[in-house]
């Protein structure tokens, strides 16, 4: 753009010169002409003089002296010229040197004049490419919003899509579940059924062990009228005698028999009570967890992590439930963020108490429960979005069994941890405790 104006500004240059030349020739043809031999009055010339400083006066003021300087120094130099040949008495040339510069002055007057403008123009349209440049790339900008949102709804849907399926996956397992939970009734029937013949059985022994007590008392009554007759002497007290020995191995013989008969109905009996026991707490376990809500987030089995991230949280678990197992609690409670937030729920006999703890409170309760000895079952390990997942379960007797016929109770303790990435660390972020305290070990 400036490069062009230079030019325009150069061609209209040499076209106002050539056109003032010729200005200039004609009236001094004309004064030849008009027989004054080419002598001019002085005050023609400095009447020129003088236009020709106010015009160069002019042009200063719009800046000409930068804006158009070849016109400008054109139109200094002609003055001057002027001036000299004024001094030197050669009229005509300080005449035409006067009005040159008059013309180069008024020239450099306008040039400057359409260069501002030029510059202002310029300017303007530098603002308003500048402008242009800014709205594209406001626009580039909203066009990346809208492909990053059109792709996050994208994604939604994909989400969408994928719950949805969970859902109908979960409401399969669920209908599923309805139909093993009928058979569990049916198993719960034929155990009670079961359970009632066993007490049947068990009535029918009492019975017979009441007749045998029955007959013992017959018995004791014979060998106390045998004792009294041993006493006596002859025949009689030998025959007593006999008949003694004869009634108290009849004793004996009933005695082992009563006690056999008890030991198997006490057997009997507790074995019924044991599955009946048994059936009531599998009962009740089912009912209790089927009406509680679910205290874990919900589990999509989708993650966004990498193998690497995969294989760095699962060494982190491990290292945390090393720790645990090898009584270090410094190193096991290193493990968790200082925002950890986890879910306690205490179970006794079907009955829950639930609670949240923060992390001053879980390590309070961490010692207490390291204060046991805890025998690890199992540890398993799952992902879950940006979350690796730990769950360890823990056992411990605190009721051990009489004799064969008694249930062995112990607490058992589920720890089910989250742990993500903070920095190039891996922290716990949530936990959830489930203590089933004095159960058979199921």
């Amino acid at each position: 753009m400036k490069r062009l104006t230079a030019l325009r500004w150069r061609s209209n240059l040499t076209l106002d010169r050539t056109l003032m030349a010729w200005l200039l020739l004609i009236p001094l043809a004309f004064a030849g002409c008009g027989g004054q031999l080419g002598k001019i009055e002085p005050p023609v010339v400095d009447t020129a003089i003088a236009e020709a400083e106010a015009a160069i006066a002019a042009a200063r003021d719009v800046d000409a002296v930068s804006l158009a300087p070849e016109a400008f120094q054109s139109a200094n130099a002609n003055l001057e010229a002027a001036r000299e040949a004024l001094t030197e008495k050669r009229g005509v040339d300080a005449l035409r040197l006067a009005h040159q510069a008059s013309a180069d002055a008024k020239i450099a007057h306008r040039n400057a004049v359409n260069v501002a403008k030029s510059s202002e123009l310029n300017a303007t349209i530098l603002e308003k490419e500048a402008s242009v440049k800014e709205f594209r790339q406001r626009f580039k900008t909203l066009e990346e919003k809208v492909s990053k949102k059109q792709s996050e709804v994208q994604e939604a849907w994909r989400e969408s899509e994928q719950l949805r399926e969970r859902i109908q996956k979960l409401q399969i397992e669920n209908s599923e579940l309805g139909d093993t939970r009928k058979a569990f009734g049916k198993q719960i029937s034929d155990l009670s059924k079961t359970l009632e013949d066993t007490q049947m059985r068990a009535r029918r022994a009492e019975e017979e062990i009441r007749s045998y007590g029955t007959e013992l008392s017959k018995l004791r009554r014979k060998l106390e009228v045998a004792d009294k007759i041993t006493k006596e002497e002859g025949y009689q007290k030998r025959a007593a005698i006999a008949e003694a020995e004869s009634l108290r191995k009849q004793m004996r013989q009933q005695a082992e028999i009563y006690t056999q008969k008890l030991a198997q109905a006490n057997k009997q009996d507790v074995a019924a009570k044991h599955a009946e026991f048994i059936a009531k707490q599998a009962q009740a376990s089912r009912a209790y967890e089927a009406s509680q809500p679910v205290l874990s987030p919900p589990k999509t089995g989708r993650t966004s992590l990498s193998t690497q991230q995969i294989a760095a949280g699962k060494a982190a678990l491990n290292n945390w439930s090393g720790a645990w197992q090898s009584g270090n609690l410094n190193t096991h409670l290193a493990y968790y963020a200082p925002n950890v937030v986890a879910d306690k729920v205490v179970i006794l006999e079907s009955k829950e108490n639930r609670s949240k703890i923060d992390r001053q409170q879980l390590e309070s309760d961490l010692r207490q429960m390291r204060a046991h000895t805890w025998t690890k079952a199992k540890f398993d390990t799952e992902v879950e979005s940006e979350s690796v997942i730990g769950i360890l379960q823990l056992s411990r007797l605190v009721h051990p069994a009489a004799d064969e016929n008694d249930t062995a109770l112990y607490d058992v303790w589920i720890r089910e941890i989250w742990m993500h990435q903070v920095g190039n660390s891996w922290k716990i972020h949530h936990e959830i405790w489930k203590i089933f305290e004095r159960v058979p070990n199921l």
